[in-house]
């Protein structure tokens, strides 16, 4: 690609009818509503889409992306992985996990109920999940008969591509006890970068996938003793929030437990649960209403 062909693609501006048929598309389909600000943050993101899809102007893009020919292509796909956000660590909300391990783990083993079951609903590129096998492997050696199946999924398909091989840089690992990164990480050779690789024995106790919280999804009620679903709610509109949270709590176990994010509340969606500590939640009857 020429020089003046880049400037011309990197001079492009989102339009308010371009950017209202996103909004309008993002909200429809994944619940996520993007404010009228957003459009600066949209027009950068996509830019790098009207280089790599060889369409050149928003209008020509959009169109495109939207259609039928665009989801068949993957174009649409590529679109929704630009304008989800991902930010994500090791350990994040550090409290949640002390929970998981000092309360929930202890309480779950003395009762001896088979497999503990957990989902990590809007994994990103797996950081979450990954502690939780990490948490969850120290507590199988200490005990007996414990064992555990942990689910993880995003609506990006390119995020759950990258969270599958479970490939991290050094930096991203900073709050990661370095015994820990010793016992579950093995060094890759890389020019760049130091990056580390999750071993092959915790890669293979999650099960990715990618799921729409919005859609239907195939999980059973029930299904789970713990679902985490943190700092996800944030991006969608009031009335997907709440059939969401519905959806979710209906998929816990009664007595299990529902994380969401530090700034997130969801006592107000739902009599089904009661608050044990900020942002945590137990399962304590059968309705959502």
């Amino acid at each position: 690609m020429d020089y003046t062909t880049t400037a011309n693609i990197y001079s492009q501006k989102l339009e308010e009818a371009e950017f209202k048929l996103i909004q309008d598309f993002m909200l429809n389909n994944l619940g996520v509503k993007l404010s009228p600000i957003k459009i600066v943050m949209v027009n950068s993101r996509l830019i790098k889409r009207l280089k790599a899809s060889g369409i050149h102007n928003f209008p020509d893009y959009v169109s495109f992306a939207l259609s039928s020919e665009g989801k068949r292509s993957g174009e649409q796909q590529c679109m929704i992985d630009e304008l989800t956000t991902h930010k994500t660590e090791f350990f994040r909300e550090s409290d949640h996990f002390d929970i998981l391990k000092d309360m929930i783990l202890p309480e779950f083993s003395s009762n001896k109920r088979g497999t503990f079951k957990i989902w990590s609903a809007g994994c990103s590129t797996g950081e979450e999940p990954y502690t939780m096998a990490m948490l969850m492997n120290e507590f199988k050696f200490n005990h007996n008969g414990f064992d555990y199946h942990i689910n993880a999924s995003d609506v990006s398909t390119a995020v759950i591509d990258k969270a599958v091989k479970g490939l991290f840089k050094q930096q991203t690992m900073k709050d990661v006890d370095p015994q820990i990164i010793k016992k579950y990480f093995t060094k890759i050779k890389d020019e760049r970068d130091e990056v580390f690789q999750i071993n092959k024995t915790l890669r293979d106790r999650i099960n990715f996938s990618r799921i729409n919280l919005v859609d239907y999804y195939s999980f059973p009620n029930e299904s789970f003793d713990v679902i985490f679903c943190r700092n996800t709610l944030i991006y969608f509109d009031e009335k997907s929030k709440r059939e969401v949270v519905a959806k979710l709590i209906s998929k816990i176990k009664i007595g299990g437990y529902f994380f969401v994010g530090l700034s997130e509340t969801v006592s107000q969606y739902s009599k089904a649960i009661k608050q044990i500590s900020p942002s945590a939640y137990k399962k304590i009857g059968l309705t959502n209403e």
